[in-house]
C-alpha cells in the first residue's frame, strides 16, 4: 500500500466510522427467528477499541526507537506486545464472533450427524441479521444456505466447504482491512529484523503505525449513521410506519451532507447525487401511494456502494 493512499484512508476513516453490533441470543432460538439490526457499540466499548489501538501504536513506536538504538531484542518484545493487542481487537469484532460460531458448527460436523449440526446455523443467521445494516452479508448468507441444504442431505463434506466459504466471505472492512494491514506489517518487520535488515524493518513499522492510527481514530462517522438511517427507513416502511420512514430518510440526508463536508471531491459528488435521489424519493412519496420499499432499499445499497468503494481499494 502506498503511503499517499493510506493517508487518504486515514482521513476518510473520520467519515466511515465504526458501527459494531453484539449478538443477543437466548438459550433457545427457533429456526424462523428474525432479529432487527443491532445497536452499535456503546461509547465505553468504542473507547476500549481506540485505547487498545493507541497502546499498540505505543509499542510499535517503542520498537522503532529500539531499532534506532540497535537494541533488537527489546524491539522484538515491543512488537510481540503490539501483536497481542491487535489480537484482542480482532477478538471483539462482530465478524470474529460470527466466525467463531461458524467454527463451532464445523467442529461439531466432524463428530456429529449432519442433521444435528443444522441448529448451529441458527445463531449464525441471527448474528448476521444484526450486523447487515453496516456489513455486507449477502454472500455469507448464500454460503450458509448452501451449507444448510447440504447438511439436510447428509453431505458433510459439501456442508463443511460451504461453512468455510461463509467464514472467508465475512469481512468488516472498516476495521478488518487496517487491522489485517497492521498485522501483516508487524509480522514483516519481525522477519526483517531476523534477517538483520533493521532499516527496512523500521520503514515497514512506519506503515504499520498508519494502520493502527486508522483504528484509533475510528468513531461514529456520518456515513455510518447515514447507512443506519436508510436501513431504519427500509424497515419502518416495510412495517407500515411511513411517517417514521420519512423522518429516517430526512436524517440520512443530514448525515450525508455532514459526510460530504469531510470528503474528497469525487466522494462529495457521489454523496450529492445520493441526497438528490432521496429528495426525489421524498417528493414521490408525498405525491403517490405506491410501494417505495425497493426504492428505499436501493438508496441504502447505493450508500453502501459509495462507502465500500472508498475502502475496498486498500485491501
Amino acid at each position: 500500500m502506498k503511503k499517499r493512499s493510506f493517508a487518504i484512508l486515514l482521513s476518510f476513516a473520520l467519515i466511515l466510522g465504526v458501527c459494531f453490533s453484539q449478538a443477543a441470543l437466548g438459550e433457545t432460538v427457533n429456526e424462523d427467528v428474525t432479529v432487527s439490526p443491532g445497536k452499535p457499540l456503546s461509547f465505553p466499548q468504542q473507547e476500549v477499541i481506540a485505547n487498545l489501538a493507541v497502546r499498540a501504536l505505543k509499542h510499535i513506536a517503542k520498537a522503532r526507537g529500539f531499532i534506532h538504538e540497535k537494541n533488537i531484542n527489546d524491539a522484538r518484545r515491543e512488537l510481540a506486545k503490539a501483536q497481542e493487542l491487535t489480537e484482542i481487537i480482532r477478538d471483539v469484532l462482530p465478524t470474529t464472533r460470527i466466525k467463531d460460531h461458524i467454527w463451532v458448527a464445523k467442529k461439531h460436523l466432524s463428530y456429529e450427524d449432519s442433521e444435528e449440526v443444522i441448529p448451529d446455523l441458527v445463531p449464525i443467521y441471527a448474528s448476521l441479521d444484526e450486523i447487515q445494516s453496516f456489513v455486507t452479508v449477502d454472500e455469507t448468507k448464500a454460503h450458509l444456505d448452501e451449507a444448510k441444504k447440504a447438511l439436510k442431505k447428509g453431505d458433510k463434506e459439501k456442508g463443511a466447504q460451504a461453512l468455510e466459504r461463509a467464514g472467508e466471505s465475512l469481512v468488516y472492512v472498516e476495521i478488518d482491512l487496517p487491522l489485517s494491514y497492521t498485522e501483516r506489517k508487524v509480522a514483516e518487520a519481525l522477519h526483517l529484523l531476523a534477517e538483520g535488515k533493521d532499516k527496512d524493518a523500521d520503514r515497514v513499522l512506519k506503515d504499520a503505525e498508519d494502520g493502527v492510527q486508522v483504528i484509533s481514530i475510528a468513531s461514529y462517522g456520518p456515513m455510518v449513521l447515514a447507512q443506519k438511517s436508510l436501513w431504519q427507513a427500509t424497515k419502518e416502511y416495510a412495517e407500515g410506519k411511513y411517517d417514521a420512514a420519512r423522518r429516517s430518510l430526512s436524517d440520512a440526508k443530514v448525515f450525508l451532507k455532514m459526510a460530504a463536508k469531510q470528503a474528497d471531491q469525487k466522494t462529495k459528488e457521489a454523496l450529492s447525487k445520493l441526497n438528490g435521489k432521496i429528495d426525489e424519493l421524498e417528493k414521490k412519496m408525498a405525491e403517490s401511494g405506491s410501494d417505495f420499499s425497493n426504492d428505499i432499499k436501493g438508496l441504502w445499497d447505493k450508500t453502501k456502494d459509495v462507502y465500500h468503494e472508498t475502502v475496498e481499494k486498500f485491501k
